[in-house]
């Protein structure tokens, strides 16, 4: 379960961001910029799910006020922390109930998988294996949605289905016993004793008998998320036809100049990461060709790890020029320029930073600080440059290894004057860098696919 420690600064689980400027900024943390919300749509959906819970976890018109409404003022952050745990705890309810469901669900399939290694036809079950894959998908996305871990339970459900529905393809593959993997046994068997115990489920009674007896529980779940457009819209355009190559990030496989181009104002040692990108997209060809993903799906996410390094590397630096060049050119622009260039900025920013995953809370401690940093006098972002300059080399030694001669396989070296238009003209590479990339996931959804990522570590 993700803790907020730090509600403002642990961005697990923004829907939206909103950029205002709040008062007091010399008694605020720049990190209060950045306000964080849900959408009015997800915590309807989270509010009207219906657990297995004795007792009901519901928010009031208040506390759904402050879930969906930004930061304006240093007093209305007094008690946010008290209803965003309450979120958590629904979360978590909603969680236990669900992974009740799949537990039970596992029988249904292996009776199923246990038919068709029989000789049975997969056309007697194709209906009701591709209702179960939505109603899978359907949990994988409202965890997703709220940026919580699901649990690696869902995910590995989710691929025994998509599995036995083409059987044909796999049925070389399921191993003995075929749902026999940690995550589908003592995994899941010890987060509900678990949710048991914090009184999230009734301790006396036994799955089956919770799931037999109550089917509306899960009827109103099904129901409640097939109706809503958040959920149902992301599953139809992102996980209906998606592929396991996609999953495991196919379309970026062959992208070497998209994921290794330079940066104007920077220059970055790639070679050893293109080396590495090789190598790991030929385990990863080996890895879906041979079917681990249906008993491991876990098994292999190092070329998911490369990939969030890598984009990361890339808008972490993309920003580190942007910050030198302010730091040259703002005591030489015009204010009415000088807003303009951080409008545009923010503009930017905002169309990127899907991108980077939210893990990386450094991305948004930072983009909240640079859009509060412009009321302050005198304007300066030597200490934000520090910090980005040293998750990059943080990051390329990772990717890379350490360097024998001591470098940082990064250099970002400003020596012109940049007019405007020259800001105008680095601030489109940046936006073209990355709407070239969208255009290369349009048949996935980048977030969920490096969710199995976060899920697996």
């Amino acid at each position: 379960m993700i803790t907020h420690n730090y509600i403002f600064l642990a961005l697990y689980f923004i829907l939206t961001v909103n950029f205002h400027m709040i008062e007091s900024t010399s008694k605020i943390s720049p990190s209060y910029y950045n306000s964080q919300t849900f959408s009015h749509s997800y915590i309807d959906i989270v509010n009207t799910l219906k657990t297995y819970n004795q007792n009901e976890i519901k928010f009031n018109e208040k506390e759904r006020t402050i879930l969906t409404t930004p930061v304006q003022t240093y007093s209305n952050t007094k008690g946010r922390n008290t209803v965003f745990d309450k979120l958590d705890k629904k979360i978590q309810d909603i969680k236990c109930t669900c992974s009740l469901i799949v537990k039970t669900k596992l029988v249904y399939l292996a009776n199923i998988l246990d038919g068709l290694q029989r000789g049975e036809s997969i056309q007697f079950t194709w209906g009701e294996l591709n209702v179960v894959k939505e109603e899978a998908g359907f949990m994988l996305l409202l965890f997703q949605k709220g940026q919580y871990n699901a649990g690696k339970w869902f995910w590995s459900y989710y691929f025994k289905i998509m599995a036995i529905i083409e059987y044909e393809s796999n049925k070389n593959f399921f191993e003995e016993p075929p749902f026999g993997e940690e995550e589908l046994q003592s995994d899941i068997t010890n987060f509900i004793k678990y949710c048991k115990d914090n009184k999230y489920l009734p301790r006396n009674r036994t799955e089956s008998e919770l799931v037999s007896k109550n089917p509306n529980v899960p009827n109103n779940i099904f129901r409640v998320l097939r109706a809503s457009e958040m959920i149902d819209i992301d599953y139809v355009n992102d996980m209906q036809y998606i592929s396991i190559d996609d999953l495991y990030l196919k379309p970026l496989w062959d992208e070497h100049d998209l994921l290794f181009r330079q940066i104007t104002g920077s220059a970055v040692e790639w070679k050893p990461t293109i080396r590495r990108h090789a190598v790991e997209v030929n385990k990863t060809k080996e890895y879906i060709k041979n079917r681990q993903w249906i008993s491991k799906p876990f098994g292999h996410l190092s070329y998911h790890k490369l990939i969030k390094h890598i984009i990361s590397v890339r808008i972490y630096t993309f920003l580190w020029v942007l910050l030198e060049i302010f730091n040259n050119e703002m005591p030489k622009m015009n204010p009415f320029r000088l807003n303009l260039a951080y409008l545009d900025t923010m503009g930017t920013i905002d169309r990127v930073q899907k991108y980077m995953h939210y893990t990386e809370t450094l991305f948004f401690d930072l983009v909240a600080a640079f859009n509060g940093a412009k009321h302050e006098d005198p304007i300066n972002f030597d200490s934000l440059i520090a910090r980005i300059s040293e998750r990059v080399k943080d990051i390329l030694v990772e990717l890379n290894g350490r360097s024998s001669n001591g470098s940082n396989w990064i250099c970002v070296n400003i020596n012109e004057d940049f007019t405007y238009d020259m800001i105008l003209e680095f601030l489109q590479e940046f936006d073209d860098n990355f709407s070239q990339l969208n255009e290369k996931l349009t048949i996935l959804n980048y977030d969920l696919a490096i969710g199995i990522l976060v899920e697996g570590h």
